[in-house]
C-alpha cells in the first residue's frame, strides 16, 4: 500500500527518487520522505502530506548524492504525521519499508531495554534499531542486515541505506513486492515498476527472503544465509504514458475513456491463450474464485456467467476470509484468484493456500510479473495498462471481460450449447469495444446526474441476477471518490430489510437490462418509488419505454446479452467521477485509500 523507490548510480540520484516516488503516489499520499548518503552521513527528510510537500522542502536543501531511499507512506501503524513518515533512521541506517512487522511490540520493548530511543508509533522503526543494535555488536552491514532479518516476523519489502557502506544499497523481501531495475546510468529498486526510471530496461523480481546488493554497476542476489543466487533479469520497457492524463482533468477520468481500448486488447488476448490453458473444462466439478474489493465484485458477476452459461458451479470468496473458514476444495476443481497488482496480500496468501491443499491455481491479473501471475500454474493477463486512479474502472471491465471470455470457452468444451448459441455469445463479446465506445457517449447525461448528487447523504443501488453485484460495484465506486454513503443491495432483498432506509427523495439506481428479470425489477423499482425515493432507472430502450414520467433514466445501447454488466458499469463510473467532482473531492486519490493492499 506505501511506495519504496531507491536508486544508486553515478550522478545526482535526488531527482529520479522524487519522479519515482511521484510515479506511485497514487500507493500511498498520507506523507513521504528520502534518505541519502553523502560525505555528510545519512540525511533524511520527510514531511506530512502529499508529495508536493517534500519536493517543496528539497527545493530549498539542494541535496545531492549518488545513493538514496524514499518512501511514500499510507499510515498503517501510527498516525499520519511527520514522526511517523518514512524513512526511519539511526545514526548508522537508514529503512524505508512497505508490510507489516508482527513482533514489533516485543522487540520494541526489548530494544528499549538496550537503551534504544524511539521517536515514532510504527512498527518500522524497530528495523533500523534492531539493525544498528547487531552494528553495535562489531557486525558488518551485510551481516547485521541479515541477523536483523532473522528476528523479524511478519510480511515487508525493505529499502536499506548504511552510512557506512555508501557504495551499496539494500533491498529484501518476504511477502511483500520488490523489483530491482537496470539500466546505462544505474540500478535501482521500487515496490513496482512504475516507480523505476525511464533509462531502466532490466527488471528482476524479489523472490521470497532474497536480499539484493545493489552497486552503481551491478547487484549480487543472495539468501539470508549468503548464498549467491543466480537469474536473469528480464527486458523491461517503462509505459510513461500511464502517467500523463494528457486531454483528462484526472487519471481516473482518462481511464474510463480508455476503456473501448482495453476491452478490446483484453478480449484479443485472451482469446489467443485459451488454447494454452492447463486443464480441462470438461473435466472440472467445481470452480472457485477468490478476490478482494472490485476484483470481488467482477467474481460474483462471473459466477453468473459460468453457471449459467457453462452449467459449472462456482464457489465465491472475499480473499480475507478464505483461508480462516478451511474451505472444502474439490479435488477436480480450480481455483481463480483476481487481483489488478497481482500482490494483493490476502489474495496471494489465499493462493498459497490453496496451493498446498492440491488445487489447480490460475490467476487473473494485470501484471504479467507479479506474485499471483508467477506462482499460479497459469495466469491470464487483463491487459488494462497501468491504472494510476485509484478507483478502479478499465481494470474492472477488463477482469470481466477476461471471465466473460472464459466463461464462454468452458460452455464450449462443456457442450452446453448448440452452435448458433455459441456463435451468439462470440458475436457479443466481439460487440463490446464498440458498445463500450457508444456508453461514453452518455457522459453528458452522467454529468447531470453525478452533479445532482450534490446535496444527497445517502444512495442505494439495487440489481438482479449479475446486476446484484454490479449494484454492490456502483455503490463502492460512489463511496469511494465522493464520499457519500451508498450501499448496494439485491432488487429482491429490499422487503426484507433495506427499505426501511428509503426516505423522500434519497436516490435509488435501479439496474433494469431487458432479460428475464426486467419485470421484477422494476416492481421493486415501484415499491420504493411509492416511499419517496428518487428513482434512476439504467436500461435499454425496450426496458425503459413504458416507465411513469416521474421516473428518470438513462439509455443504455441496445445490448440484450448476459455480458451487458460491462456497460453498466461504465455508466456507473463515469456518475460516481462527476458526483466526485461536484463535491470537490480529491478523484484519483481519495482520502484513506491506497492503489494495492499490500498487506494483511
Amino acid at each position: 500500500m506505501c511506495g519504496i523507490v531507491g536508486a544508486i548510480n553515478h550522478h545526482n540520484i535526488v531527482p529520479d527518487l522524487l519522479q519515482g516516488l511521484s510515479n506511485i503516489e497514487y500507493r500511498g499520499y498520507d506523507s513521504a520522505g528520502i534518505a541519502i548518503a553523502n560525505q555528510a552521513g545519512l540525511i533524511t527528510v520527510k514531511r506530512q502530506g502529499k508529495l508536493q510537500c517534500l519536493r517543496d522542502q528539497l527545493s530549498q536543501n539542494k541535496l545531492r548524492s549518488y545513493v538514496g531511499i524514499g518512501h511514500t507512506r499510507w499510515a498503517t501503524h501510527g498516525k499520519p504525521n511527520e514522526a511517523n513518515a518514512h524513512p526511519h533512521s539511526t545514526a548508522e541506517v537508514s529503512v524505508v519499508h512497505n508490510g507489516i512487522i508482527e513482533n514489533y511490540l516485543t522487540l520494541r520493548q526489548w530494544l528499549c531495554a538496550e537503551g534504544f530511543n524511539f521517536s515514532s508509533d510504527t512498527d518500522t522503526e524497530v528495523i533500523p534499531h534492531l539493525i544498528s543494535y547487531f552494528l553495535h555488536q562489531g557486525e558488518s552491514p551485510r551481516a547485521a542486515l541479515c541477523h536483523a532479518l532473522s528476528k523479524l516476523e511478519g510480511a515487508f519489502a525493505l529499502g536499506v541505506l548504511f552510512r557506512d557502506d555508501p557504495e551499496h544499497l539494500y533491498a529484501v523481501r518476504r511477502g511483500s513486492p520488490l523489483v530491482i531495475g537496470q539500466g546505462d546510468q544505474g540500478l535501482c529498486l521500487g515496490s513496482d515498476t512504475m516507480a523505476l526510471p525511464a533509462y531502466i530496461d532490466r527488471i528482476m523480481y524479489l523472490e521470497e527472503d532474497e536480499i539484493a546488493c545493489l552497486s552503481a554497476d551491478s547487484f549480487e542476489l543472495t539468501d539470508q544465509h549468503g548464498k549467491v543466487i543466480t537469474r536473469t533479469m528480464q527486458a523491461f520497457s517503462a509505459d510513461q504514458s500511464a502517467q500523463q492524463t494528457h486531454t483528462h482533468q484526472h487519471h481516473m477520468h482518462r481511464e474510463i475513456h480508455q476503456q473501448p481500448e482495453t476491452i478490446r486488447d483484453t478480449l484479443r488476448h485472451t482469446r489467443r491463450s485459451l488454447s494454452d490453458l492447463p486443464f480441462d473444462f470438461n473435466r472440472l466439478e467445481r470452480l472457485h474464485i477468490v478476490a478482494c474489493g472490485t476484483s470481488y465484485y467482477a467474481a460474483m458477476i462471473a459466477k453468473y456467467w459460468f453457471e449459467q452459461i457453462a452449467r459449472l458451479p462456482v464457489d465465491v470468496d472475499i480473499a480475507s476470509e478464505f483461508r480462516y473458514r478451511a474451505p472444502l476444495l474439490s479435488q477436480q476443481g480450480l481455483s481463480l484468484f483476481i487481483s489488478q497488482s497481482g500482490e494483493t496480500a490476502d489474495t496471494l496468501a489465499a493462493l498459497r493456500y490453496a496451493d498446498t491443499l492440491g488445487q489447480k491455481t490460475g490467476g487473473i491479473v494485470n501484471v504479467a510479473q507479479s506474485s499471483i501471475a508467477r506462482e499460479s500454474r497459469f495466469h491470464l493477463q487483463t491487459h488494462a495498462g497501468a491504472e494510476i486512479g485509484v478507483a478502479s474502472t478499465k481494470a474492472f471491465t477488463a477482469q470481466l471481460v477476461v471471465l466473460a471470455t472464459l466463461a464462454v470457452y468452458a460452455a464450449s468444451c462443456r457442450n452446453q450449447h448448440t452452435f448458433t448459441e455459441n456463435y451468439q455469445l462470440q458475436l457479443d463479446l466481439t460487440a463490446l469495444p464498440g458498445l463500450a465506445a457508444h456508453a461514453l457517449t452518455l457522459e453528458g447525461h452522467c454529468k447531470h446526474i453525478g452533479q445532482s448528487l450534490k446535496n444527497c447523504k445517502n444512495a442505494f443501488f439495487i440489481g438482479r441476477g449479475a446486476h446484484f453485484p454490479l449494484a454492490l460495484e456502483g455503490a463502492l465506486k460512489l463511496k469511494e471518490i465522493s464520499y457519500l454513503h451508498a450501499e448496494g443491495f439485491g432488487a429482491g432483498e429490499l422487503k426484507h430489510g433495506p427499505i426501511s432506509l428509503i426516505e423522500q427523495g434519497v436516490p435509488v439506481f435501479v439496474l433494469a437490462p431487458k432479460n428475464q428479470l426486467l419485470e421484477k425489477t422494476l416492481a421493486n423499482m415501484e415499491e420504493v418509488a411509492a416511499r419517496g425515493a428518487r428513482c434512476i432507472v439504467l436500461g435499454e430502450q425496450q426496458s425503459l419505454q413504458n416507465l411513469p414520467a416521474h421516473i428518470e433514466t438513462l439509455q443504455l445501447p441496445e445490448f440484450e446479452s448476459p455480458f451487458s454488466p460491462i456497460l453498466y458499469a461504465i455508466a456507473l463510473q463515469l456518475i460516481a467521477y462527476h458526483a466526485a467532482l461536484a463535491l470537490g473531492t480529491d478523484v484519483d486519490q481519495p482520502r484513506n485509500l491506497a492503489k494495492s493492499v499490500t498487506v494483511e
